[in-house]
């Protein structure tokens, strides 16, 4: 039995579980994710765009599916997979097969239209789970970490500004100069997408972002995430500019003030920037598959209406002559021509 989770599961999310897939992203990396807590919000809230937690019982085994929404868009991004009890049938990737499919549904029901799953690549078996259920491939992602602002190898900072409203546009220029096509398919930007928020609310961390050049030809762009559990760089540079990546990541850790780790993700399209990012002392930790699936399907209509398809026919309305009774003005007096 598959189900939206209830009260009744909660005991079962406060245990260790026999195993667990957790599917990092950008904000799980500074914000961590509690089962447990977000399965209590999901039963208060109920599942919906903000966020999903399905639960699957059979045989003395509980299965769990979370998702998370993406803040502004209509968008989930899976990231906890869990199995508890003891039994050995159905296996947990059969478990989680049946989870997502109906978590897929339920996107679709919702007007989710894309559904994200950053999945290491030592979990091959689950490779083929999301392959069988229509997710695709867009690329490989590079987790590297610093466990501290590194300053010995040099002083240079690039000299880059916050980025302001006027930017947006220009960074989604510089996004699609550097980025492949199938990957911009895959993640279906927006201007708008570049936009920081204006507050920061209680379940999102903080981010900031700079900009390198001018409002309308940017050479670099630089985002900053922040919270209780680290900080995650993210790099745009156009590749006449890559000699600068080092002064613009010591001008991104100029910024961090505490000791938590430092994360940077970069994308396999960006394998020229790990040598000088090595430098300042990130090191990989992690590759990722960057997983996707539309639940949208493109419809195609001809813009002509074939000759023989029913179709309302005219109707020309009965003129009606006014009734001598009616309030109508003469249009002389209304021109006042007879004066």
């Amino acid at each position: 039995m598959i189900r939206p989770v209830t009260f009744a599961d909660l005991w079962t999310l406060r245990r260790k579980p026999r195993s667990s897939v957790t599917l990092y992203n950008e904000t799980m990396l500074a914000l961590p994710h509690r089962p447990f807590w977000f399965a209590m919000r999901c039963t208060i809230e109920g599942a919906g765009r903000d966020g999903a937690t399905f639960v699957f019982r059979e045989r003395g085994m509980q299965a769990v599916v979370q998702a998370v929404g993406r803040y502004g868009r209509p968008e989930l991004d899976i990231v906890q997979l869990l199995a508890y009890g003891n039994a050995t049938s159905p296996t947990d990737p059969d478990a989680w097969f049946r989870l997502l499919e109906v978590l897929c549904v339920h996107a679709g029901q919702h007007r989710v239209q894309r559904l994200y799953g950053a999945l290491s690549e030592r979990h091959e078996e689950l490779r083929e789970v999301f392959r069988q259920l229509g997710f695709s491939s867009f690329g490989y992602q590079t987790v590297m970490r610093l466990d501290g602002p590194d300053w010995d190898q040099g002083t240079s900072i690039a000299p880059m500004r916050p980025q302001s409203r006027r930017d947006v546009w220009a960074i989604h220029k510089l996004y699609g100069a550097v980025t492949p096509k199938s990957v911009q398919h895959a993640e279906a930007r927006a201007p708008r997408d570049w936009m920081l928020p204006l507050a920061r609310g209680w379940s999102r961390p903080a981010r900031r972002a700079w900009v390198l050049g001018p409002h309308d030809d940017l050479t670099a762009y630089l985002h900053l995430t922040s919270g209780p559990a680290g900080h995650i760089l993210r790099l745009l540079v156009r590749p006449e500019a890559r000699d600068a990546t080092t002064d613009i990541l010591r001008f991104g850790l100029g910024h961090i003030s505490d000791s938590l780790p430092v994360y940077l993700l970069l994308r396999e399209y960006q394998q020229e920037l790990m040598l000088p990012a090595g430098d300042l002392g990130f090191q990989p930790i992690g590759e990722q598959a960057l997983l996707y699936k539309q639940t949208t399907v493109a419809v195609r209509r001809s813009m002509l209406v074939p000759a023989l398809e029913p179709r309302p026919e005219p109707h020309t309305p009965i003129p009606t002559i006014s009734s001598m009774r009616e309030d109508v003005r003469p249009y002389a007096r209304a021109t006042r021509y007879h004066e």
